[in-house]
């Protein structure tokens, strides 16, 4: 028993010398010059539109994205399987078109990403999730209207957030109900899957508030003239405009109005006057048209992620992104939040088994720099948003006020709502 002891002692006394030998892992996961030690990367596929009518949504990709990734792995990345891991963004150009988002998400799932992200517009996002729904890979989106999003539906493996048509149509009838009207109103829908959707949804949400939906029916994306729109419009007298357009269609709708001297008293076409880039290409005749704000530098929220305000964030992006952008575009804080959702449901899951992850999003409970966030049976965290007017400053440029908080009383209005002037 002696002997057996005096063996035990030494065999400890002489790993614990070869361990003094060897330099010993740090337990923060530093090396010797601060810089975190990573075992291995995390790939996030991104599918964005940086070319075509849906470049002002990809805009400021993949700025906004990688700085929030880059501050996760300055922050030491996440712990997935045992293993430190930092992450890496790959993105591709859908061209704005569905069919070539599809591909981008095959192509990047079949290049090995381990996850993906995704946002700008239903033409992006939808057929991106179905990509990932049939490869069985984790999908989290931003920025796409949640009832044209669960239409693909039901999902396993996606995790949309964003505002739905109820919220966004509340918007829009806070300024309606803020003018005196004929209640008679234009629906302008396009015939994609997004725009077949909302048409159905708006005509019934128009017409149990007592307003008169003048529908002729769906335009297809890229025409060269909408007159036959134009006329319907203006020989029913509608007083308001109501539906969802490109900026690109919608320019060339918006100036056919006015070269025809029809104007209505508001308008309201969401998606179309996101933009400041678009509504200043526009000129004097954006003057008074109101859009829906997903995000704002004057919302109260605080980034997971940096710690940063809105103000801070937007100030970030005119510092090192754009420094001519008059009012920073509402995609920054959900392209800023798309990352945040992602970091929070990886550092929850620990893992990158699929099952662990989507475990994770049904548990998700965050804070983000665009509101708080937490899935329904959908897969869906149906998000607030305000109403905004674009006014024209006598230099030119376009200021964007607040004229309606319903959904988020918090931020101020900054402005009454002005009647559109005449043509």
């Amino acid at each position: 028993m002696i002997r057996r002891f005096f063996w035990l002692v030494l065999s400890l006394a002489l790993l614990a010398g070869c361990a003094q030998n060897e330099p010993a892992p740090s337990p923060s996961g530093l090396d010797e010059n601060g810089n975190w030690i990573f075992d291995d990367v995390v790939t996030v596929g991104r599918v964005v539109p940086i070319t075509g009518p849906l470049a002002s949504f990809g805009a400021g990709t993949p700025y906004v994205e990688q700085s929030a990734i880059d501050a996760i792995n300055e922050q030491g990345g996440v712990i997935l399987d045992g293993k430190r891991c930092r992450l890496e963004l790959v993105y591709v150009d859908s061209r704005s078109n569905v069919q070539r988002a599809a591909a981008a998400a095959r192509d990047l799932i079949r290049s090995g990403i381990d996850i993906m992200i995704v946002s700008n517009t239903a033409d992006t996002v939808c057929p991106v999730s179905a990509a990932c729904e049939r490869a069985g890979i984790a999908c989290i989106s931003v920025d796409a209207p949640a009832s044209a999003w669960i239409i693909g539906g039901p999902y396993q493996n996606s995790w949309h957030t964003f505002f739905d048509n109820e919220r966004e149509m509340l918007c829009f009838l806070e300024a309606w109900e803020s003018i005196d009207s004929n209640k008679t109103i234009g629906l302008l829908t396009a015939n994609d899957s997004e725009g077949v959707e909302i048409s159905t949804f708006i005509n019934h949400f128009a017409s149990a508030k007592g307003y008169t939906i003048v529908d002729p029916g769906n335009y297809q994306i890229g025409m060269d003239s909408y007159s036959e729109f134009v006329e319907t419009f203006a020989r029913a007298d509608c007083d308001i405009i109501v539906g969802v357009m490109n900026p690109e269609d919608f320019s060339v709708f918006w100036r056919e109005c006015t070269a025809s001297g029809y104007r209505p008293k508001m308008c309201t076409v969401a998606k179309a006057c996101l933009f400041s880039s678009d509504v200043e290409n526009l000129g004097e005749i954006a003057h008074g048209l109101i859009t829906e704000v997903w995000w704002t530098e004057a919302f109260p929220y605080v980034s997971s992620i940096t710690g940063w305000s809105c103000p801070q964030l937007a100030e970030d992006y005119r510092a090192n992104y754009d420094s001519n952008v008059s009012v920073v575009p509402p995609t920054v804080g959900y392209k800023h939040a798309n990352v945040e959702i992602l970091y929070d449901i990886l550092q929850r899951a620990g893992s990158l088994k699929l099952d662990a992850i989507n475990k994770a999003a049904v548990e998700t409970n965050l804070d983000t720099i665009v509101g708080y966030v937490a899935f329904n049976s959908d897969h869906v965290s149906i998000m607030p948003c305000v109403t905004g007017q674009w006014i024209m400053n006598p230099d030119g440029s376009f200021r964007q006020e607040i004229v309606g908080n319903y959904l988020i009383p918090e931020v101020e209005d900054t402005a009454d709502i002005i009647l559109l002037p005449e043509a």
